[in-house]
Order: C-alpha cells, then sequence, then structure tokens
C-alpha cells in the first residue's frame, strides 16, 4: 500500500514537471512570425537602396514581423494587386500609384484605417492634394510615401546665349523663350505627349492652372491649353516628335543639348546634375502673371488589403512606422520625392533649393483623382486621345476636346 502511494506521488511530481517545463518552453519560446509582403515597382537604385534601409530598421525595431519586398512592374501593379485579393492570398501592404487608390478601393479589397492614421502624428499636417487622393468621404484608404509633381527645368547657357534674360513665369514669356532657343537642332521645349498616362499628366499643369476640368473638356479654358501645345509645335518651338516621347525621352533630349528647356519631375534632378548641364528649375508657367500653377500630384501611397487581422496589424505598424518625420525625410530624399507631410517639404526645400519649386507647389497641387475619381483612368484615356489627334493634326484642338468630352459625359454618367 505504502509503494503504491509513493508511486501515485511520483507519478504527480512528474506530470507537474512535464506541466513546468511545457510551460517554460511557451514563455521562452519566440513569438510566432508575422510575414509583410509588400508589392512595389521601384526599381530605380535610390529607391531599392531605401527600402532595403527601411526593412532593417523597421525588422530591428519589430523582430515579429518581417518584411517581404515583391517587385511588380509598373503596369501591372494594379491587376496584380487585384488578382492576388481574389485568390485569398493578398499581399499585406500594395504601393500604389495616387491616382489608382480610389478605383482599387472601389473593388472592395482596401482596409479603411482612418482610425490608424488618426494616430499619426503628422497626418494633420498633411497637404490636401495627397490627402484627398486616398481619401473617399470618411474613409482614408492608403497614407502617401512622399509626392512628386512637375516644373520647368531650363538650360541657363542657351538661356544667355539666345537673348532670354530671365526664366519664363508666364505662357506668353514660355512661348516667347522657346521661340528665341529654338535652333536646329535644338527645340525651345520638350514634353512627353505619348499615348499613355504621361501626356493627360503632362497637359494638366496647364489646362487646370487656366481654370480648366478633364470633366469639361469642351471649354474654352481646355481650348486654349491645348491650343498652346499645338501651337509650339506647329511653329518648332516643340519637336514633332513629342507625341512618341515617354517621360525618359524627355531629359535624354534636354541632357544631350536638343531642347533649351523641359517640363518634368524632381526625379530626374540626379540625372541632370551628373550631366553637367548648368540649370535652373522654376514652377509651372501660369497664363497671367500672378496666378498661382495648379500641378498633378504623381507619387505612391501605401494601402493595407484586407486580410488576416494579424497581418493588418503589422501591415499598420509598418506604415506608421514610415511616418515618423526623420525618417520620413530620409525616404523622400532618397526617393527625390516631395514629403506629402507640409513640414518635412518645407525642411527639404530649405535644405535644396532645387527642390523648392516643387515645394512652392504643393499648397495648390491637385490629386488627379480630384478630376473624376475613381473613374480618373478612364477619363485620362480619352483626354490623351484628344491630345494626340490635335498634336498630329488628325482634328483642331476645339474638335478633338469637343469628342473627348462627349465620352467622358457618358463615362462620368455611368455607374
Amino acid at each position: 500500500m505504502k509503494s503504491h502511494t509513493k508511486l501515485k506521488l511520483q507519478f504527480r511530481w512528474l506530470i507537474l514537471l512535464g506541466s513546468a517545463i511545457a510551460g517554460l518552453a511557451l514563455v521562452n519560446a519566440p513569438a510566432a512570425e508575422t510575414t509583410v509582403e509588400i508589392v512595389h515597382y521601384f526599381s530605380v537604385q535610390g529607391q531599392i537602396d531605401a527600402l532595403n534601409q527601411l526593412q532593417k530598421d523597421f525588422e530591428a525595431a519589430n523582430p515579429e514581423v518581417k518584411l517581404h519586398f515583391t517587385y511588380v512592374p509598373f503596369g501591372e501593379l494594379v491587376s496584380r494587386t487585384l488578382q492576388m485579393a481574389a485568390v485569398h492570398k493578398p499581399p499585406a501592404v500594395s504601393a500604389i500609384d495616387n491616382p489608382d487608390v480610389l478605383r482599387v478601393a472601389k473593388a472592395g479589397i482596401l482596409k479603411d484605417i482612418s482610425a490608424e492614421v488618426a494616430k499619426i502624428q503628422v497626418w494633420n499636417d498633411v497637404y490636401p492634394g495627397p490627402k484627398a487622393a486616398v481619401t473617399d468621404g470618411s474613409k482614408v484608404y492608403g497614407v502617401p510615401i512622399g509626392s512628386n509633381s512637375l516644373a520647368l527645368y531650363y538650360n541657363k547657357k542657351m538661356f544667355a546665349d539666345d537673348g532670354v534674360t530671365t526664366p519664363p513665369q508666364t505662357w506668353d514669356q514660355l512661348t516667347d523663350a522657346a521661340a528665341k532657343t529654338t535652333k536646329s537642332p535644338v527645340y525651345g521645349i520638350a514634353f512627353s505627349a505619348t499615348n499613355t498616362e504621361e501626356a493627360t499628366w503632362q497637359w494638366e499643369p496647364f489646362l487646370w492652372s487656366n481654370g480648366g476640368s478633364l470633366s469639361d473638356l469642351d471649354s474654352k479654358s481646355a481650348q486654349a491649353a491645348l491650343e498652346l501645345w499645338v501651337d509650339w509645335v506647329k511653329k518648332g518651338s516643340a519637336s514633332r516628335d513629342v507625341v512618341n516621347w515617354d517621360q525618359g525621352d524627355v531629359p535624354n533630349q534636354f541632357i544631350g543639348g536638343r531642347a533649351a528647356m523641359m517640363e518634368m519631375g524632381p526625379w530626374q534632378l540626379a540625372n541632370v546634375k551628373k550631366s553637367g548641364v548648368d540649370f535652373g528649375i522654376v514652377t509651372i508657367p501660369v497664363p497671367k502673371e500672378g496666378q498661382k500653377p495648379v500641378v498633378p500630384l504623381g507619387g505612391e501611397v501605401w494601402c493595407v488589403l484586407k486580410g488576416d487581422p494579424k497581418t493588418e496589424e503589422a501591415a499598420i505598424k509598418f506604415i506608421q512606422f514610415t511616418q515618423e518625420p526623420e525618417r520620413l525625410r530620409t525616404i523622400c530624399d532618397t526617393f527625390n520625392y516631395i514629403s506629402s507631410v507640409r513640414s518635412v517639404a518645407k525642411q527639404q526645400g530649405e535644405a535644396n533649393s532645387e527642390l523648392k519649386p516643387f515645394v512652392d507647389q504643393m499648397d495648390t497641387a491637385r490629386a488627379r483623382s480630384q478630376d473624376g475619381g475613381a473613374k480618373y483612368p478612364a477619363i485620362s484615356l480619352a483626354a490623351r486621345s484628344a491630345i494626340q489627334r490635335a498634336l498630329t493634326g488628325q482634328a483642331s484642338a476645339e474638335d478633338a476636346l469637343k469628342d473627348a468630352a462627349a465620352k467622358i459625359k457618358t463615362i462620368l454618367s455611368s455607374k
């Protein structure tokens, strides 16, 4: 009997010991890792370097989360994001081009993060344009990584040689400077009017600064903005090849000494500097002196996709991490972007005079989706078709825009 009791006590002790060891193992076991997959199309070395550093810093601060960056070509990012969500294997974050955010949100795959962004220190300091790109009513579908826009680069030596004493501030001054600096094989101005979003994007500063709208392309304001471009091509101040040039071709013309001016964004600053061209940058010229330029906003947005709650939480933690002011400044400087946060952008402009024109335009800059909402991509297609027809002489600016306006009215009235 005593030995039986002894055995029972030993058995109980073994059970307790096993439970204690198991409990100790659970305490000491590492927390299960959460992987945050981020799809993007960044391919410039500076951007890749920034992402690598961001991953290193974030994982050091959050060892329970691993970041996995997946590169997708620019033209495939939206479709790939939608496809991944459709098979219930969405990425945690998609870096979506800002004019596409509301369109993707309409598909119902993006998480409304309005409650979470309200906790971000700098959210109230985001410029109106970038904020509009991610907002639908009270819902917020992403946080801007940074912004870019367009300004006017000019060749200082060519200006001096051809008697242009000051960089242009108005359309008349711009037209005059383009005419004076046009000497074969040099054109006065270069821009992109290829049959892609690049054409609409590069025309919008002239359309919007003149009070026009993509939803009202048969207006006099729109006609005057397109006729400005048509006249440059007709008079030889701009090459007829602008209809074939993308935004990679335009800086090649400027750097190669075949264009005295170009309409271009801050992402080309490093290349222009490296070329040795003596250049300056000013804000986009406006129709009349004293007006403010209204430029379109480029740049990507961190968007959280609906999925596993734990992954969503980790994705939001990553986005909040990117928005700490010093880190945000580093990201934008490395990307050659203007911060969407006013206080950070002002610091960038003060530190780099070449970025200042881009910063100066941020207060009045517009999200492209402010002109058509989720239907902007379809509206842009109609607009750029009109631009191409007018520049190639297939139709007058007035007729091309009237046809586009009719298409856009149908787009806007459809569900």
